[in-house]
């Protein structure tokens, strides 16, 4: 497996042109209103098969833990992989190029109607929307790549830790990396031949 920074050995990800790279990262920009996360999956695995579910489940992962948006860190790695920094400088300008002129206009027309009930019950709805699409997307994840018991574990904690006894993210990231480090560690120890 190669390192998420570094060029990709993979063909599908090394033969793809600047113009493609930018177009598809444009598309789930466009697309992904709400939440990118299910139209990049969808692009990046079905449509043009860069990554399989598995690779495509580690970087999301990845991502995950480092600062910023995860399909905006994504297309950095994506973009790396294919074409180094300026890869990672297109994709990312593909991906952010519509929700940023999007939301200049659509904050230029909310603060003139912000006060009509209306536009309160449009803004549920649509996070309701997005919300669905996020757990639909995680649970095709979890059903096509079948992380081990330990990585649900580590899961299950967060959402308990978090979702229901009302932790601090922070404390509870920092404890579970930790812990997970451990538990892959000691498992990847377990399976190594003996010499």
């Amino acid at each position: 497996m190669t390192s998420p920074i570094q060029p990709s050995t993979s063909p599908s990800l090394a033969a793809i042109s600047r113009g493609t790279l930018f177009t598809s990262f444009l598309k789930m920009g466009l697309l992904g209103f709400g939440g990118v996360l299910p139209w990049a999956r969808r692009v990046i695995v079905d449509e043009r098969r860069w990554l399989d579910d598995r690779e495509f489940a580690e970087l999301i992962g990845l991502c995950q833990v480092l600062p910023g948006p995860n399909v905006v860190n994504l297309s950095v790695i994506i973009g790396s992989r294919s074409h180094g920094p300026l890869g990672s400088l297109i994709a990312v300008s593909g991906i952010l190029f519509v929700p940023v002129g999007l939301m200049l206009v659509i904050a230029t027309f909310y603060a003139s109607v912000a006060h009509e009930p209306i536009a309160r019950n449009a803004i549920a709805g649509a996070s309701a929307a997005a919300a669905g699409l996020i757990i639909g997307t995680a649970v095709r994840l979890l059903l096509q790549t079948r992380p081990p018991v330990r990585g649900l574990l580590t899961g299950g904690a967060a959402f308990v830790a978090v979702g229901v006894l009302q932790w601090p993210l922070l404390w509870v990231i920092v404890v579970l990396i930790v812990l997970g480090v451990a538990a892959e560690w000691r498992a990847s120890r377990a399976i190594e031949p003996k010499r």
